[in-house]
C-alpha cells in the first residue's frame, strides 16, 4: 500500500506561464536574464518536490492522506504548504527546499548562510519558515471547529548532493532539517511519538473537503512582473516546427508558410497560454485579435475546445480551465531552450 493522494502536485501557475511566455515572446526579447532566472527558479522548485512526492510514494504506510502543494486562506493572508500529510494520530508539514551547494545553518541566530567565491549571503531560516506555516494552519484548523491536533514539521532537502552543516551540532535540528533519503525515517519517528487517534473518520472527511474547497493556487501576473506588454509577445499562432509567426488558417487546420507543416489544434496552445498570461476569460473579439482570425472562426475554435462560458453573442465570455487541465508538457521553442541553457543565472533553492 502507498499513501493516498488527494491533491496531486501539478507545474504551478507561475512556471505555467513562464513556459507561456517563452512560447510566445518575440525572438528579440528572449535574451532578458532576470526571465530566464526566475523561470530557473520555478523549475528547480518544482523539480525538488517532485522528487520528494516521489520519495513519498514509496512510504509503506496506508493511512496518509497527501495534499501536494496546497494554499489556503488565513485572512488577511495566504499560506501556502508544500506537502501537507494528514493521518488519525497527526498531521505533518513538508517544507521542501532546492539547496544546492554547501550551507551553514547557525541555530543560535537562527540563520542559514552560503559563501560562494568569498562572498556569503544570508537567507531565510527554514525551519521558521515551517513552524508560521504550522500557526497558519493551527489557526486555519480553528476555524474549522478543530483543535489540539499535533503537527510536526520537517524542512525537507531535496537533493542528497547539498551538504548542510549544523555548526553548533544542535541536536534538534537533525530532527528539523533532513535529506528526502532519511524521509521514511523521520516519519516512523514522528508517528512513533503520536499514538492516539486524535481525528475521527468523520472529522478527517470534513477535513479533506475543506482543504480542496478552499485551496486557492497564486496566479502571478507575469507579464506585468517583468513589464512585458502585448507589444512584446507574438501575434497569431506560432509553428511549434520552425517557430515561424504566424501559421495561415486553412480549412480545419493551421498551415506554416515557412516550413509548410500543417497542424489540426494549433491554436489551443496559444488560448490556454492567453489564460496564463492575461487572465481566466477570453471573449471572441479577444480570441479574433490573438489568433489573427475572423468572428466565425473564433467562435468555432472557442466551442470546440469545451470551455466553461457565460453570456451570449459578442457578450460571451470563455473561462480558463483549471490547473490541473493546463498540459504538462513544456514545449519550447528549440533556440529558446538553447538560452536557457546557456543562461549564466545561477540557481541556489526553491523560495516560496
Amino acid at each position: 500500500m502507498v499513501p493516498l493522494s488527494l491533491k496531486n502536485r501539478f507545474k504551478n501557475y507561475d512556471l505555467l506561464a513562464y513556459e507561456a511566455v517563452f512560447r510566445q515572446l518575440l525572438e528579440d526579447y528572449w535574451k532578458s536574464d532576470s526571465i530566464i532566472s526566475a523561470y530557473k527558479k520555478e523549475k528547480a522548485g518544482y523539480d525538488g518536490e517532485k522528487n520528494v512526492d516521489y520519495k513519498l510514494s514509496t512510504y509503506p504506510q496506508k493511512d496518509l492522506i497527501v495534499f501536494q502543494g496546497i494554499r489556503l486562506p488565513n485572512p488577511p493572508f495566504y499560506f501556502q504548504i508544500d506537502t501537507l500529510i494528514l493521518t488519525r494520530n497527526l498531521i505533518y508539514i513538508l517544507e521542501v527546499k532546492n539547496y544546492q551547494g554547501k550551507f551553514q545553518y547557525d541555530s543560535k541566530l537562527q540563520q542559514l548562510t552560503q559563501e560562494v567565491d568569498g562572498k556569503a549571503t544570508a537567507y531565510k531560516d527554514p525551519i521558521l519558515q515551517a513552524e508560521a506555516q504550522k500557526t497558519h494552519l493551527q489557526q486555519w484548523l480553528e476555524k474549522h471547529g478543530i483543535y489540539n491536533v499535533p503537527i510536526e514539521t520537517l524542512v525537507v532537502i531535496a537533493f542528497p548532493s547539498t551538504i548542510i552543516e549544523n555548526i553548533h551540532q544542535d541536536p534538534e535540528v537533525y530532527k528539523k532539517i533532513i535529506h528526502s533519503e532519511s524521509l521514511h525515517q523521520h516519519l516512523n519517528r514522528l508517528s512513533e511519538t503520536h499514538t492516539k487517534n486524535i481525528l475521527t473518520a468523520a472529522t478527517i472527511r470534513k477535513l479533506t473537503k475543506a482543504l480542496l474547497h478552499e485551496d486557492q493556487p497564486l496566479h502571478t501576473n507575469i507579464l506585468d512582473f517583468h513589464n512585458l506588454s502585448d507589444q512584446h509577445l507574438i501575434k497569431g499562432v506560432p509553428c511549434e516546427k520552425c517557430n515561424h509567426s504566424s501559421m495561415l488558417r486553412l480549412y480545419k487546420k493551421w498551415l506554416c508558410p515557412k516550413c509548410k507543416a500543417t497542424a489540426v489544434k494549433a491554436h489551443e496552445r496559444k488560448i490556454l497560454d492567453y489564460f496564463l498570461l492575461h487572465g481566466d476569460t477570453i471573449s471572441n473579439k479577444q480570441c479574433r485579435e490573438l489568433l489573427q482570425v475572423g468572428p466565425r472562426t473564433a467562435y468555432t475554435i472557442l466551442n470546440s475546445m469545451n470551455l466553461s462560458h457565460k453570456g451570449s453573442n459578442s457578450a460571451r465570455k470563455y473561462y480558463s480551465p483549471s490547473l490541473n487541465e493546463f498540459p504538462q508538457n513544456s514545449y519550447l521553442p528549440t533556440k529558446m531552450q538553447r538560452h536557457i541553457k546557456l543562461s549564466n543565472s545561477r540557481i541556489k533553492w526553491h523560495h516560496t
